[in-house]
């Protein structure tokens, strides 16, 4: 094996090895580590798409609006039948739309970001340039 073979090897397995880790990160917020795969996609997706709406979330992820309604309770404040949420995104009404719901990252939702970003990409350090309210 060439060395260069052996370095890629190596960076594919620490890639994989810090997304585990974020993956990990994620699931530490629910005590059952039950974490379900897709509300970590619809957080990376608001994550990604500040100030998107649950309709948003069905159109991207081809999802019912019941699960997206799961989804998004999940990783908010409030999570079914009053149980505590994640509290990773905040819920607004659209102040042109009053049916619709805008989603956006809370406080903690940004620094489980910063958190995941200093994981994947060790070698950045300045997460203050990242403006997360666009």
């Amino acid at each position: 094996m060439t060395q260069a073979k052996l370095e890629e090897l190596l960076k594919i397995d620490n890639e994989s090895y810090n997304l585990l880790r974020v993956l990990h990160m994620f699931m530490k917020l629910d005590n059952t580590q039950e974490v379900p795969l897709q509300s970590m996609a619809v957080f990376w997706y608001v994550a990604t798409y500040q100030k998107c709406s649950k309709k948003d979330i069905e159109d991207h992820f081809k999802m019912s609006k019941a699960s997206a309604s799961r989804m998004t309770d999940y990783i908010s404040r409030y999570h079914r039948l009053g149980k505590p949420g994640l509290g990773l995104v905040s819920k607004e009404q659209d102040p042109n739309d009053r049916r619709r719901t805008l989603l956006k990252l809370t406080r903690k939702g940004k620094d489980l970001i910063e958190k995941s970003f200093s994981t994947l990409y060790e070698d950045v350090k300045d997460f203050n340039e990242i403006d997360f309210e666009e």
